[in-house]
Formats: structure tokens, C-alpha cells, sequence
């Protein structure tokens, strides 16, 4: 996941897997600090897998003894053996996940991924279809062999002479009425390109290449954590490192759907 590798680069990364634990503790005997040591610190403990996902915690006490943290407020549910976690003392898990937003942002249009979308159903008589919202270039279109059959193969593509892209508000696809026979029930896979959307939770696919995502979001971490935890000199580095953005290879046959 690119937030561990980023809290990691920064060295701000304890991870691992609750034994047991309830809606205000967790167990873990592979931690082995000594007692106090997690609050003192101000670490925050986050959920990152399994039970309670998506949740963060202060940690109000640490008793080495019982391998137990105490968090603070309570959890939604009991913490159990499928609590995966990240304990962070130096940014939050929102900063982290503002830093890589922001880094994808800075991309937006230059770096494009692959996409397949097969949402448009055709309709007999019709010609014209509202193009997926994340679609920003197509390469090609093909139409399904049979009806809710699922197979795409080459021998389906349309001749790109007999498609055209309407730039409207929403964008429209327009099949040439003469030139290609509507088949209903079929569904259409277009495929082209998009930009990488920002992350809201950790089951989000992120497709850029991580080593220079992880750099570039340094540069966006709080710059008074960045002065307080000692990282000038890799902010620095990361400034360095990330001022190279990466260039995704651009098929010759796109046709964009933005200007």
C-alpha cells in the first residue's frame, strides 16, 4: 500500500496484526516497547485491514505486561485477529492520504491509465450513447460478439471511420448511422484512457508508478512535521526525486474526449 511505504520512507511506520482486543484496546505480543511508550509518543493507531477498517485512534496508554494499547475514542467494533493496523507519531493518516492525493493531482492529464468500460448497452435505432464519465481517450471500440455472451474479440472492433466523438456536456459517442448496424442488447467495450483518480479508502487501486508517487507526496506532508521530525534533508531529496514525472506511452490512435 503506498501510505505504508510513504509513513515508511519518512520513518513513521510500525505495522502489524492485533491478536485480540476489544472497542478500546488491542493486543499484540509482537510489540515490546516499554510500558508507556506509545502514548508518550503520541502515536495514533490506524485500521488498515479487517475489523474497523478505515479507523484511526489516539493511544492513551501502552502496559508492555498484557501487550495492551489503550485507544481513545472506542472503536466502532471489538478489535480482533483480523486487525490489521498502523501505529504513525509523526503525520496522521489523513495528512498521508492528503500527501498522495495531492501528488496524484499534480499528474491530472499528463500521466494517463488504461481503461476498459463495458456499460454502454446499445439500443436498436440508436446512434448516439453518453460516454463514461472517466473516460478521457479512446483507442478503440469493439462490440460484443453475443448478447450479455461477454466475449470482446477483434473481429468486433468498429471501423474507426464509423464512430466519432461528440463534445458535449456530458460527452457522447455517435455511431454512423449507414455505416454501422445497432445490434440491441450488446454491449460495447471501449477502450482508452483515464487519469488516476484521488484514493478515499484502502481498497483503492492506485496505477502510478509508486516510487515516484511516494517521493512526490513527501513534498506535500505538513512542512511544520516535516521541520519538527528531523526530514529536511529528505523533503529535499524527495524534491530532487520527484521533479522527473513519470510520461506514459500514448497510443497513436486515441481520440480524446477533452480538448
Amino acid at each position: 500500500m503506498i501510505r505504508a511505504y510513504l509513513s515508511s520512507a519518512v520513518g513513521d511506520l510500525i505495522s502489524g496484526t492485533a491478536d485480540s482486543g476489544t472497542t478500546t484496546t488491542l493486543v499484540d505480543t509482537m510489540l515490546r516497547q516499554a510500558d508507556d511508550y506509545y502514548n508518550d509518543h503520541r502515536y495514533r493507531c490506524y485500521i488498515y485491514e479487517g475489523t474497523n477498517i478505515g479507523e484511526g485512534r489516539e493511544i492513551s496508554d501502552w502496559v508492555l505486561s498484557t501487550h495492551t494499547l489503550t485507544l481513545d475514542p472506542a472503536f466502532s467494533l471489538a478489535i480482533n485477529n483480523t486487525s490489521k493496523y498502523e501505529l504513525h507519531y509523526i503525520f496522521t493518516e489523513d495528512e498521508y492520504r492528503k500527501a498522495i492525493n495531492l501528488a496524484i493531482e499534480s499528474l491530472a492529464r499528463k500521466y494517463f491509465v488504461d481503461i476498459k468500460d463495458e456499460s454502454i448497452v446499445l439500443v436498436a435505432d440508436t446512434y448516439e450513447y453518453t460516454l463514461p464519465s472517466n473516460m478521457l481517450g479512446i483507442i478503440r471500440i469493439i462490440t460484443e460478439k453475443a448478447a450479455d455472451g461477454g466475449v470482446f474479440n477483434a473481429g468486433g472492433e468498429i471501423d474507426p471511420r464509423n464512430w466519432d466523438i461528440i463534445r458535449a456536456d456530458p460527452p457522447k459517442l455517435k455511431l454512423h448511422e449507414g455505416y454501422y448496424s445497432v445490434s440491441a442488447g450488446k454491449d460495447l467495450r471501449i477502450e482508452g484512457y483515464n487519469s488516476q483518480s484521488i484514493v478515499d479508502n484502502d481498497t483503492d487501486i492506485i496505477y502510478l508508478p509508486p516510487d515516484w508517487l511516494i517521493q512526490k507526496a513527501i513534498t506535500f506532508l505538513p512542512q511544520n512535521k516535516i521541520q519538527s521530525g528531523k526530514l529536511t534533508e529528505t523533503y529535499n531529496r524527495a524534491l530532487l526525486v520527484s521533479a522527473r514525472e513519470p510520461v506514459s506511452q500514448i497510443d497513436p490512435r486515441v481520440r480524446w474526449v477533452i480538448e
